[in-house]
């Protein structure tokens, strides 16, 4: 049976560099039946075999199903896990208050290179988990893991199946769902942090989507000058996180 905090990557180069990481465990690695002899390839063969690692042979087709991505896999993918990565609905019951604990939730943010760089900013600041719907799971990828840093491994991933229904059980748990909007009228300079919260990003083209919105109790905006309408999700992040953590220091 397949761990729950599994998720799989591919192309040659990405899994080479994680299979020569000891400090990373790996479950299974996926190999295509057509792949032609290469330096790169059999060097991941043997230090999978040094590992212990279990190794598959697939067809074509079979693999494209378990990378998700025919055109650039290279014929081969790679089952990882993330150690601190679980369900939400496992989680939930933990989040209490008046704890003035904090999560994040991302609502739409589905660019690999993007979600990298988010889970980087939040993973760095004292933010207690990032909830992702199942479907960002694909999209955690290999430029999504180099765009994190590595920190994707060190990061408490919370999964649900659908952001909107999490977070309205969350409310449900007296929990404060704050969405970060643009032309909210609340700036963030001004809160504080009082009880345990979810914030909310939306991606960079639609920003929080309409029934996310609905949801939130509450709105913040990050006041900009000079005419800039908005900023990368991940220096939204970064900038809430860091100034929400202050917030709730006393």
């Amino acid at each position: 049976m397949i761990p729950t905090n599994i998720i799989t990557i591919y192309g040659r180069k990405p899994i080479a560099e994680v299979i020569d990481n000891q400090a990373i465990n790996i479950w299974r690695l996926h190999l295509s039946k057509t792949n032609k002899q290469s330096i790169i390839l059999n060097q991941i063969i043997n230090a999978a075999k040094k590992r212990n690692i279990e190794i598959v042979e697939h067809s074509r087709k079979q693999l494209s199903f378990i990378s998700k991505n025919m055109r650039q896999d290279q014929g081969i993918a790679c089952d990882i896990e993330l150690p601190k990565m679980k369900s939400f609905n496992d989680y939930l019951p933990k989040l209490k208050n008046p704890n003035k604990g904090f999560l994040f939730a991302l609502d739409g943010v589905t660019n690999p290179q993007n979600l990298g760089m988010t889970i980087r900013s939040l993973t760095a600041s004292s933010c207690d988990g990032i909830l992702i719907n199942a479907k960002t799971l694909k999209n955690l990828s290999p430029l999504a893991i180099k765009a994190s840093a590595g920190s994707i491994f060190k990061s408490k991933i919370l999964v649900c199946e659908n952001v909107s229904d999490a977070l309205v059980d969350a409310r449900k748990k007296d929990l404060d769902v704050i969405a970060l909007c643009s032309n909210s009228k609340n700036s963030i300079k001004n809160f504080v942090l009082t009880k345990t919260s979810i914030f909310v990003l939306g991606n960079e083209t639609t920003g929080i989507s309409e029934e996310v919105r609905n949801i939130a109790n509450a709105t913040l905006n990050i006041p900009l000058m000079n005419e800039v309408e908005s900023l990368n999700v991940a220096v939204s992040a970064a900038v809430t996180a860091f100034m929400i953590q202050d917030s709730g220091a006393n």
